[in-house]
């Protein structure tokens, strides 16, 4: 079986993988409130759900290669500043997912990768920091993260809309799609499809919470959470990532009296399953072309050209202090 867990691997087995035919896939996401309904642990169990889904279904395209999985680990910055989450600052996020694949590169392991399934801005980036510093072209190492290359392609909402739209029970439109960042439509049902037991009765009276509506004929987007179709000018960049920040004080302050964003009545266990699929079969895709490309692979979400200033310690104590995390 070529896809194997770590943690159950021998030191002879290990010995025995071939390093230019693997993947080492590292899991980290937070344990974090998500809505009165869905369960702490959400994002880490997606998160690990659809790694190993995409391993899985990796494996079948390339039976001559090993896909080994680390056991999830629950760190993560950004999490909601609310009682049961557990925030970690970035920098040590960056820390945590360097080391847990440094030792793998220094063993001669050619393909590193990353999986989250939490869209905090300085989570991701803190994921995609990591991955550029494993990659070492000279040796022929290259890493990514897995969610942050995915934002980039999950272009204005619609993989997740296409998924969906023609499904009978489907009445979410585009636009509520794109307000849908967190505990809302997309993780209420996938949660109903991968875990029903864990989802709280009462999550179809739960009304639509956004910090803003979408509007439809808004010539910018300002979703950091999904990538952008076609090219755009400077002067397009420039206002988008005015409108991008503008987006990020609002969820924060959205936060700070609410515990999700986006529809949750408006989910499906049914909904869920094709949502699911649909991510999986766009992970499977990325982790393909990154195996076969390596650091060629566009790897970086739309956010990447400002990490810098999301890694600023200074910024990042004034935010955490807005947020809460000081109290």
């Amino acid at each position: 079986m070529p896809v194997l867990e770590v943690a159950k691997l021998s030191y002879n087995k290990l010995k025995k993988i071939d390093r230019n035919r693997a993947v080492v896939l590292a899991t980290l996401s937070p344990i974090e409130v998500h809505g009165p309904h869905l369960p702490l642990g959400q994002d880490l169990m997606e998160a690990e759900a659809l790694g190993k889904a995409t391993a899985i279904q990796a494996a079948k395209k390339r039976p001559d290669w090993n896909f080994l999985l680390l056991p999830p680990v629950p760190v993560a910055a950004d999490a909601l500043p609310k009682y049961g989450s557990l925030p970690f600052p970035a920098p040590l996020v960056t820390d945590v997912a360097y080391y847990l694949l440094h030792p793998f590169a220094l063993m001669g392991f050619k393909r590193l990768a990353i999986a989250s399934f939490h869209g905090g801005p300085r989570h991701f980036l803190a994921l995609e920091e990591a991955a550029d510093r494993l990659t070492d072209a000279e040796k022929g190492v290259a890493a990514i993260s897995m969610f942050s290359a995915a934002i980039g392609r999950m272009a204005e909402g619609k993989l997740f809309f296409d998924a969906v739209k023609n499904d009978r029970e489907c009445t979410i439109t585009l636009e509520e799609m794109r307000e849908d960042h967190h505990a809302g439509f997309v993780e209420t049902a996938i949660g109903l499809h991968l875990w029903p037991e864990l989802v709280d009765a009462g999550w179809e009276e739960l009304p639509s919470l956004v910090s803003r509506k979408v509007d439809a004929n808004a010539n910018v987007n300002d979703t950091y959470l999904y990538g952008y179709e076609g090219r755009s000018s400077a002067t397009e960049k420039i206002k988008r990532g005015l409108a991008v920040a503008d987006n990020i004080v609002r969820a924060i302050k959205h936060f700070q009296t609410n515990t999700y964003h986006g529809h949750p009545g408006k989910a499906s266990a049914r909904q869920g399953k094709k949502l699911f699929a649909a991510i999986t079969k766009m992970s499977v895709e990325l982790l393909d072309e990154f195996i076969e490309r390596g650091a060629a692979t566009d790897v970086h979400s739309p956010l990447w050209t400002a990490h810098k200033v999301f890694a600023n310690r200074p910024l990042n104590r004034v935010v955490d202090e807005f947020i809460g995390y000081g109290e």
